[in-house]
């Protein structure tokens, strides 16, 4: 708690964690260099050497309540992932491969019964004393900062350090042999496929399918970066072999496919087959061998293959553009790690651009020798099928531990355990002395220079239309906004569709140019680097995003002015991405958090697209419409997608975009040449119900089959536009309420009650929401908070709630976030069309940042009286709520 407080003070939006089979990760962004240096010391405090105290085991781990109920965080949120197909295939899938008794098939999180019936804080001091210890910590940094500032930084730290030696010698953990399944013959019907259940409320509903491919060495870059081009090759887009074959035909056998690497010593591959037809799990198995001999039989395409290759070099290029160092960092920990079985682990990565530049000369009969190693390494197949009978039977154990419990506790026990939780919750409440935050230094952030990226209004400022945005870049990034505020419902329930089917369907022009739709997504894949179309930045628009490198971008924007205005429908591939949606759908029925975020856009914007588009929309839809009624009505939206309500943007740097003849795009995408506006795209609060009192009077409870944690919802309609002053407080709010250690979040994910909670004030959505997520007790979080806001509400004196070290953490954690949208010259682009399409006055960072720091505590009770009291009050918010099965509210 108070670590996220001096995160937050420090220009950070907090810290994370997770814990992979072979380490734990802690992390930590701040915005600029002396949050950083001033935060640093005391993260490497906190975990070197914590308070592991029993009453944070209590609160942080497990516990049983008063009345008898499992609590706690890690419980809470172990409890929403133990019992999903993901988790039980992928568990199934690393025992399979290492072994059971493998340290590399381990639970990371925790088992829930493991965490019921023998997880002490005993056990937890213990492993703490024996793996966090300075000979087994690596610290990497990304940033502008160096060595001697982190050293100096860090003193206090050294010292403690050698202070307190530890007697124990110390045995590097990830010494554990690791040998995979030996492989089998070259053939995949030689593996025999493991049926894994796992708890769905239908026989018939979407399982999946994982491979596993023993592959190479971890140091042997070279190797594993064919391994993966020719992963790419076979399922990257609709004309590769095995999602033509399993996805692309008329009954699909699954709705996608991905590719995982477990970077271990020995790696190992994972293809995963999404949303099977958990019928046809026999016959995928014996179609995906017939696929891939095929292919040995076919040869492998060497033009597409050096195609993916120079596209991956040059996103690699781009990410770093973008200061995406995720990739590079991933290396990093990769070589710390392993460091003793793979040496030179870092300097083989950073070989990467060699290796490509080999890989693009190697011949055909290279790429088929990758392959043939590729398919006989073949250790594992898992299928993952749903079992109705599975979900009752582990409902039905639930309901009876927990009345078994109840009765051999007894009254007595039980009042002691809640007795036990609440003295564990009143010490851990103990508040941090005023001394302890003012020694943790603020920066100050008038110092901050950030990317101020502007539209190029010497070039295109008469033509509103096409935009042109300087940013430092050698690529080219395309933006194409459209409005959907012209389809009309039955179009908005098919956005879905065209989201899905654009970029693979065929291309007829008036000057005879057509490809089929195998074409198309094979050029896409040539040309295009990181392209998407999805919602966009509105909710309401469709937003097609791609990047360009200099060489293609003639011939890429020739490719999206025939994607924008001459695709036609397919019969055949409309029914294939019909059947993948219902496929979908099903999948994400089973799911809390999808169907409260459906139910909630549902009921308040129940015109919209993104309601229409949302599960359970789209399951009656997906069942009433036919497909010659489908096919007709995606035709009419392709003619009319890009239409006057469209804007186009492109951005690059100003050397690259003063080679471009304007009137020549506007002629191509036949835009408007005499516009002087930008597009008036509508936003979701046009489309709010009408009548939101008749929702207010009554909450809305759906019970979700499969789900083990409860979500819930709460919104009140409220009106201010983006960066106002009322917008902007509302950001400082948002930060305040969710501070982990804040009043709210130590009764709520303190206590166990919920795992995520966070209020958010939309100007676009017009709306001031609550979420509760992956709640164990979802009524006493409710309540919870209730009963806080009440209090400042009604309070003479509510600094008590709501001091001003919390409101100056909340603004510096909301200055934090506001850097973020600035860090590169892209992200600023995009930020950018906020006020460009977002209907908001244009503001500078540095006057939303001045008007961020005059936000006071006064302001935040403000807003719990005029607003957020609302949130909880019958008659005046909506409240939706997914249960378990098992459950009531």
């Amino acid at each position: 708690g108070f670590l996220d407080f001096a995160a937050n003070r420090c220009l950070s939006d907090g810290t994370n964690a997770w814990t992979d089979q072979d380490h734990t990760a802690y992390t930590v962004s701040c915005a600029g260099k002396d949050g950083f240096l001033s935060f640093l010391p005391l993260f490497l405090d906190h975990i070197l050497f914590p308070l592991i105290t029993d009453e944070a085991f209590v609160t942080e781990v497990y516990h049983i309540n008063g009345d008898g109920l499992d609590g706690g965080v890690v419980y809470c949120e172990m409890q929403t992932y133990e019992n999903t197909m993901e988790t039980i295939a992928d568990r199934a899938f690393v025992k399979s491969v290492f072994g059971s008794d493998s340290p590399y098939a381990c639970e990371t999180g925790g088992r829930l019964h493991e965490l019921r019936t023998s997880c002490n804080v005993q056990k937890c001091r213990d492993y703490h004393s024996q793996m966090y210890r300075a000979e087994n910590i690596n610290i990497i940094i990304s940033g502008k900062v160096t060595i001697e500032e982190v050293t100096s930084a860090i003193t206090s730290v050294n010292n403690k350090i050698l202070c307190h030696p530890r007697c124990q010698p110390f045995s590097k953990p990830t010494s554990y042999p690791l040998t995979p399944k030996p492989c089998k013959e070259n053939n995949f019907l030689s593996v025999k496929m493991e049926v894994i259940p796992f708890p769905s409320p239908n026989d018939d509903d979407p399982g999946c399918m994982l491979f596993g491919f023993k592959s190479n060495a971890l140091h042997c870059i070279r190797q594993n970066l064919s391994e993966d081009t020719i992963l790419e090759y076979l399922i990257n887009t609709s004309a590769s072999p095995l999602t033509k074959n399993l996805v692309h035909v008329s009954e699909p056998f699954c709705s996608a496919l991905s590719y995982h690497r477990y970077n271990y010593p020995t790696t190992v591959v994972q293809l995963k087959l999404q949303e099977t037809d958990s019928r046809k799990h026999d016959q995928v198995q014996k179609l995906v061998n017939t696929i891939l001999a095929q292919v040995q039989k076919d040869g492998i395409d060497l033009e597409r293959v050096r195609s993916l290759l120079r596209n991956r070099q040059l996103e690699s290029k781009l990410e770093i553009e973008e200061n995406d160092l995720e990739s590079i960092v991933s290396c990093a920990i990769v070589d710390q790690i392993y460091e003793s079985e793979c040496p030179d682990l870092l300097s083989a990565f950073s070989r990467m651009e060699s290796y490509y530049n080999e890989l693009l000369e190697e011949p055909e009969g290279y790429w088929i020798d990758v392959f043939n190693q590729l398919v006989s390494s073949l250790v594992v197949c898992i299928a993952a099928q749903p079992s109705s009978e599975l979900l009752n039977s582990l409902e039905e154990e639930d309901e009876l531990r927990i009345e078994e419990r109840i009765e051999e506790l007894g009254d007595e026990k039980l009042a002691d355990l809640g007795e036990i939780l609440a003295k564990a919750e009143e010490f851990n409440n103990n508040k941090v002395s005023p001394e302890l935050f003012d020694a943790v230094k603020k920066p100050d952030v008038c110092q901050f220079s950030v990317n101020d990226v502007s539209t190029v209004s010497s070039i295109c400022a008469q033509h509103h239309k096409l935009r042109f945005h300087n940013i430092k870049s050698s690529f080219y990034r395309v933006y194409v906004v459209i409005d959907t505020d012209k389809f009309s419902d039955k179009e908005k329930s098919l956005v879905p569709l065209l989201l899905e089917a654009c970029c693979n369907l065929p291309v007829s022009d008036s000057e005879g140019i057509s490809m089929s739709g195998d074409e198309v997504a094979t050029k896409c894949e040539k040309l295009f680097l990181n392209h998407s179309i999805d919602v966009g930045l509105f909710k309401e628009q469709i937003c097609f995003s791609l990047s360009l490198a200099d060489e293609n971008f003639e011939e890429g924007m020739i490719l999206l002015h025939q994607l924008l205005l001459h695709q036609t429908v397919d019969k055949q591939k409309v029914s294939e991405y019909l059947q993948n949606l219902k496929s979908t759908v099903k999948a994400n029925k089973r799911c809390g958090y999808e169907s409260i975020q459906s139910l909630f856009y549902q009921h308040i914007y129940p015109y919209s697209m993104t309601a229409k588009s949302s599960i359970f929309c789209q399951e009656h839809f997906l069942e009433s419409i036919s497909l010659e009624d489908a096919c007709l009505t995606l035709q009419g939206m392709l003619k009319e997608l890009f239409s006057s309500d469209a804007c186009l943007h492109i951005m690059s740097s100003p050397e690259l975009l003063t080679r471009l003849d304007i009137n020549r795009y506007l002629s191509l995408f036949k835009l408007d040449s005499e516009s002087n506006e930008p597009p008036n795209f509508v936003s979701l609060k046009s489309f709010m119900h009408k009548d939101l009192g008749e929702l207010m009077e009554k909450d809305t409870v759906v019970k979700v089959p499969g789900e083990e944690t409860s979500y819930m919802a709460s919104v009140v309609p409220i009106s201010h536009s983006l960066y106002s002053d009322l917008d902007i407080k509302m950001r400082v709010f948002k930060n305040w309420f969710g501070n982990l250690d804040g009043v709210i979040g130590r009764e709520v994910r303190g206590k166990g009650l919920a795992y995520h909670y966070f209020v958010e004030a939309s100007a676009l959505d017009a709306n001031l929401s609550m979420q509760l997520q992956q709640s164990t007790d979802v009524s006493a979080a409710f309540s919870a908070v209730k009963e806080i806001i009440d209090s400042i509400v009604t309070s003479d004196n509510p600094a008590a709630l709501v001091n001003e070290t919390q409101v100056e953490v909340a603004k510096s954690a909301t200055f934090s976030r506001l850097v973020q949208k600035v860090k590169s010259d892209f992200s600023a682009a995009i930020w950018e069309l906020n006020f460009i399409h977002g209907k908001a006055k244009r503001k500078s960072f540095k006057d939303i940042a001045s008007e961020l720091d005059k936000v006071q505590c006064h302001d935040i009770v403000n807003l719990c009286r005029e607003y957020c009291n609302k949130l909880f009050s019958k008659g005046e918010s909506v409240k939706i709520y997914t249960i378990p099965q098992t459950r009531d509210v």
